[in-house]
């Protein structure tokens, strides 16, 4: 193991330049750390900013040059390719390709439970542009892992089933390890002046929060076809995907046996509008539907194939049982460095009811509300971020497998429903020395073990099996109080992949009625910080 280890850190010096492949129509990634450094740019000069990844033809700013500007070094040892460059480049007169190595080599200790953990992750990433209308990126990483204990239980739990919190589905490495692997990709395509189509197999945001209670990359990549339309002040986002619902299986026997897991799919609209340049409005609107699991049915529904807002007159046409939520984000900028944020997402709710405040379970909604500053207290690249997030029981989850989830995770918040949660983020960088303190609170309702009642917090549990109708307050079920509070300190070799050497010091409280739990957790890593990894719950 530690061979391995020592030899992929060797293989990674050597090779490892970073890349340097914001083309035409690719993508921004979605990593939090790598978006805080273009934020105030990114805030400043682009008004659409809450359905991510953002493409990069769609921003007002050049993000080469700013790398370049912000890392490069007059510094002889500082100004070497190793630390601006992509590993390859190959330019020719219409067509530009750019690769890197990517990877995440840790090595780190839990001091409670006295075990070594490690994650060895070795991959590469690719994009590019040919002509002016077609770009592309693909990219892939093996791993292997052994975390901290929480993770470790966490994964291994029935619920679970195994998968790695945003990265598939693994298999055991030796006795306490998992193997897993991660591929992504898309084609992206400018089909007029005003409409750019991407077609791959990824992971999608909406909102300018950490979180999002309406679609975020905590769960696994999934296939899509994603068009994007931008008129006047307006921007319309069209996200069509296939998810997969590990809780059940298809299988057949025609002469061969053949097992897989069941299909449903997702149609989402975003409609972002401009009001004027301190304020935007996104509506968002998503139906996620009932896979068929008899032999040779499909469960394709083309009547969500309708490009155009709204969705629910279809559902309630066809006498649909999907799942329908729909959502408002709001960002309101302050001013040239600083802005509010908020979210509401409602999955159903009686009007009537609401009124009465008697806890009806069927109230189901969420916001969320949150500040964001750069260049706090006038420090350049110090930023404060500051965010709230609450969803009420049986928010997300369905009668049948139309559940918001997909391969046996949240699309939305990785603690489900029944939560509140605060979040305070400070961050500061000083040309490559970077800084990030984070604190989590969170309080929310759990099922208990072994009970197959359903208490609001687990979006793939039945909400039939609820215990009652009424007096459904927060925090229903085994309620469980979580504090989380990690530091890193790192240092930028390669501002293109923000390859990092960093050190990350966790510690984690979970308190609940039948549970009590601590850890103390510390590594040491090497790792192209592009992706988030949500760990922090």
């Amino acid at each position: 193991m530690m061979k391995s280890i020592f030899f992929s850190i060797v293989l990674f010096l050597l090779f490892t330049f970073g890349f340097k492949a914001y083309s035409q129509y690719t993508n921004i990634p979605l990593g939090y750390n790598f978006n805080n450094f273009l934020g105030s740019e990114l805030h400043q000069n682009v008004n659409h900013t809450s359905f991510k990844p953002l493409i990069a033809n769609s921003v007002n700013i050049n993000i080469d040059s700013l790398l370049e500007s912000n890392f490069y070094s007059h510094n002889r040892i500082l100004s070497h390719r190793f630390f601006n460059k992509h590993l390859i480049s190959i330019r020719g007169q219409d067509y530009l390709v750019n690769a890197s190595l990517i990877s995440n080599l840790a090595l780190g200790y839990e001091s409670y439970d006295s075990k070594n953990t490690f994650t060895n992750t070795r991959g590469f990433l690719i994009d590019g542009n040919i002509g002016d209308k077609l770009s592309f990126q693909t990219s892939f990483v093996e791993n292997q892992s052994i975390f901290p204990n929480y993770l470790d239980s966490l994964i291994r739990t029935p619920t679970h089933d195994y998968v790695i919190p945003g990265q598939g589905r693994g298999r055991t490495y030796y006795d306490d390890g998992f193997d897993y692997a991660k591929s992504s990709g898309f084609l992206s395509i400018k089909a007029t002046k005003n409409i750019t189509i991407q077609f791959g197999h990824g992971k999608h945001f909406v909102g300018d929060g950490y979180r999002s209670l309406l679609l975020s990359d905590n769960s696994f990549n999934y296939p899509f076809l994603r068009l994007r339309t931008h008129f006047g002040k307006f921007e319309y986002t069209n996200l069509y995907a296939e998810l997969q619902d590990m809780k059940n299986y298809l299988s057949y026997d025609n002469g061969y046996d053949y097992m897989g897991y069941a299909k449903k799919y997702m149609s989402s609209h975003f409609l972002s509008y401009s009001v004027n340049s301190k304020f935007t409005v996104g509506v968002y609107e998503s139906v996620i539907w009932k896979n068929n699991h008899a032999l040779g049915a499909n469960g394709f529904d083309i009547n969500y194939l309708n490009p155009i807002i709204f969705f629910r007159p279809v559902e309630y046409s066809i006498n649909s049982p999907d799942n329908m939520l729909v959502g408002l984000n709001l960002k309101y900028k302050i001013n040239a460095r600083s802005f509010f944020f908020s979210q509401l997402i409602l999955d159903e709710f009686t009007l009537n009811e609401l009124k009465a405040n008697n806890g009806y379970w069927a109230n189901k909604y969420g916001y969320q509300i949150g500040y964001k500053c750069f260049d706090f207290l006038s420090l350049p690249n110090l930023t404060i971020h500051l965010e709230q997030n609450y969803t009420r029981p049986f928010t997300y989850s369905h009668w049948n497998s139309a559940n918001y989830g997909h391969y046996n995770e949240e699309l939305a918040h990785p603690l489900g429903a029944n939560f509140i949660e605060n979040i305070y983020i400070l961050s500061y960088r000083k040309k490559r020395v970077t800084t990030n303190l984070k604190y989590v609170q969170a309080s929310y309702g759990a099922d208990y073990v072994g009970d197959t009642i359903s208490y609001g917090g687990n979006i793939y549990s039945d909400y039939n099996d609820r215990s009652a109708n009424y007096d459904i307050d927060m925090f229903n079920g085994n309620k469980t109080d979580l504090k989380f509070t990690q530091f890193n300190l790192g240092y930028i070799l390669n501002s293109i992949t923000n390859l990092k050497l960093e050190f990350s010091l966790v510690n984690r409280i979970l308190k609940s009625e039948t549970n009590e739990s601590k850890t103390l957790f510390y590594s040491f890593c090497l790792r192209s910080d592009l992706f988030n990894h949500y760990y922090d719950f």
